[in-house]
């Protein structure tokens, strides 16, 4: 990840003194002749040129004195890809050095025009009018600017992984793998089947935005780390655990390893007592894993869809605790 920041931010901002982790690359946006070519043209001297009028005279000091940029070489161990296949290797870590992989900690709105005028993320205090603020910089740390960075580029974010799974964030690029998954036989006997096409496609860009936008979970993919293929989805929606996995992989664990990685994630990452899973009780499989995993039948009915609610409280298990 590039980071850039002007010298007077820099000192307000709390990765300013981690230097074990925040390594400078480039004193300056005019000291840059080791960046890639597409850095070398966005970011010094061609970039007044793509600014609006009005902004060119009143920053080029601050443009080509003030501004350093800055590389993070370890992404806390998540990768750059959206392929499925290639994000099964999740030690392979590259820094690409296009204009997708910075951000701009900017101090001013008119650093957030130029930063949106060359398509590049930012986040700043509130009266720069970024997207994504805080109340101070201080307040930041590298995985909240990667958060950022993915989700201004719509590079969904890696959740974790299991022995054998790993689970990522939907991508608007998987909709048609998802598609497949969900013609797949018994795939819809007890969920709701997809929409046509477009629909779905606007349903999915809302859900990226506002759910995992805004809460941060939501409903994930499940890729096998062997094939890279997408095999399931498991997830949150909101203190509600929701699980499928394709027909062919049914009944080798893979939902009970998913869901349990699941649970300890909500348990260290939401304030959540309790979760809850609806299960129709013609879905033998699904009440088999539900009791596996510790639910018990709350003794309540959603009849809308006919499904028994069962529960699990989760606060006051150990993490350590094996299921």
């Amino acid at each position: 990840m590039i980071i850039i920041i002007d010298e007077a931010s820099a000192k307000l901002a709390s990765f300013y003194y981690h230097d074990e982790i925040f390594k400078p690359k480039w004193k300056s946006v005019t000291d840059m002749s080791s960046a890639s070519d597409e850095l070398q043209e966005k970011l010094p001297g061609a970039l007044l040129e793509k600014l609006p009028d009005e902004l060119q005279k009143k920053l080029p000091d601050e443009l080509q004195n003030n501004l350093c940029v800055y590389e993070i070489k370890d992404n806390s161990g998540y990768t750059e890809y959206a392929d499925n296949a290639e994000k099964t290797n999740i030690e392979n870590i590259r820094i690409t050095e296009k204009v997708t992989d910075c951000i701009w900690i900017v101090s001013s709105s008119q650093q957030k025009q130029i930063a949106d005028s060359l398509g590049i993320a930012s986040v700043g205090e509130p009266q720069c009018g970024t997207r994504y603020a805080v109340e101070s910089l201080a307040e930041l740390d590298i995985e909240y600017l990667e958060r950022v960075r993915r989700r201004y580029n719509h590079i969904p974010w890696d959740i974790g992984e299991t022995d054998r799974c790993l689970i990522r964030e939907l991508s608007l690029s998987d909709l048609p793998a998802l598609y497949e998954l969900y013609a797949k036989p018994g795939m819809t006997d007890y969920v709701e089947p997809l929409y046509d096409y477009e629909t779905e496609l606007e349903y999915q860009k809302a859900y990226i935005e506002n759910m995992y936008g805004f809460y941060e979970y939501g409903m994930w993919l499940v890729f096998s780390k062997e094939t890279g293929k997408l095999i399931g989805r498991a997830g949150l929606e909101h203190d509600e655990l929701g699980y499928m996995i394709a027909p062919e992989l049914q009944n080798r664990g893979y939902a009970t390893e998913v869901c349990r990685f699941i649970i300890d994630y909500a348990r260290e990452n939401t304030d959540f007592e309790e979760l809850y899973c609806r299960i129709d009780e013609r879905n033998e499989a699904s009440l088999r894993l539900a009791k596996k995993l510790g639910f018990t039948n709350s003794g309540h009915v959603d009849g809308d869809i006919h499904a028994t609610i069962y529960r699990k409280n989760i606060k006051n298990i150990k993490n350590n605790e094996k299921h």
